[in-house]
């Protein structure tokens, strides 16, 4: 029997995106993957954006668990599509991928199915997790 493939989609944004515009992106990328919602284990940012109301309306809407990660943390995951200017704004290359990349154990155990996408103030990535 095949493991359980379980998902996890990193937010980044900037401040005050709006849960339309974070919503919205992570349904984009979600049916680009053909992920359904239910098997989203939890939605992951940075712990300076963990307080956005954007990200965290789309998290509580969905039923998803908002788990936040020091930049530091992020810092150490590597991506396939680093930022130097969120690197310089965030204190990593990454939010998106990197988040998305790391289990709910800070692991980075995940493989991106759907690289960063971005509309004008947010970014998503998802990565699929075995479980």
């Amino acid at each position: 029997m095949k493991p359980l493939a379980v998902y996890v989609v990193g937010v980044g944004a900037r401040a005050g995106a709006s849960a339309a515009e974070v919503s919205a992106l992570v349904d984009e990328a979600l049916a680009a993957a053909r992920i359904p919602a239910h098997e989203v284990a939890h939605l992951a940012t940075v712990e300076a954006k963990g307080t956005e109301a954007g990200i965290r309306t789309v998290a509580a809407d969905r039923g998803w668990r908002l788990v936040t990660w020091p930049s530091a943390r992020l810092a150490q995951v590597l991506v396939p599509t680093p930022s130097a200017l969120v690197g310089e704004v965030a204190g990593t290359a990454s939010v998106a991928e990197a988040s998305a990349l790391l289990d709910s154990t800070g692991r980075p155990t995940g493989t991106l199915v759907v690289p960063k996408r971005t509309s004008p103030t947010v970014t998503v990535a998802i990565a699929r997790h075995s479980g």
